[in-house]
């Protein structure tokens, strides 16, 4: 019988995010999704948007991704928190405010949402909840 290793397959080494890329900071901890919850929200069709300000609002934004149980099964709730994880990847993170906490609870709808749907309704959504002390985002110049 063959003994089994602690280490896991990658013999104990933890995945790096690739040098020069900046990658995205997720809430793990239920404190975090509780102080997060009584922050502003936004709700839109296939999530709703849960927005907190920290103390060091010089941090990079962190996402949290919850999904309930009513939803579906296992394998519906995965789906659903991976479309949200790559149009947070994809997108969200270069619009989001720093200093800034999102919680992203997702809804069945987005099982069948196109991706592009996805990410403008997290774009809208993110810039809704722009945190109070930001500044006012600049015009864009007029094309008339």
């Amino acid at each position: 019988m063959k003994a089994h290793s602690d280490q896991g397959a990658l013999g104990g080494k933890r995945l790096q995010a690739e040098p020069g890329k900046k990658s995205s900071v997720w809430l793990t901890r239920r404190p975090e999704f509780l102080a997060v919850a009584k922050g502003r929200r936004h709700h839109a069709a296939l999530f709703t948007i849960q927005m907190a300000s920290r103390q060091d609002a010089t941090g990079l934004p962190r996402f949290g991704l919850t999904v309930t149980a009513k939803t579906g099964n296992s394998v519906v709730r995965n789906r659903i928190k991976r479309r949200l994880r790559e149009a947070i990847r994809s997108k969200a993170r270069l619009v989001a405010f720093a200093g800034t906490d999102y919680v992203l609870i997702g809804r069945r709808g987005l099982l069948d949402a196109p991706f592009e749907t996805i990410i403008s309704e997290l774009v809208d959504g993110i810039l809704r909840l722009k945190p109070r002390s930001s500044p006012s985002p600049k015009p864009l110049p007029s094309s008339h």
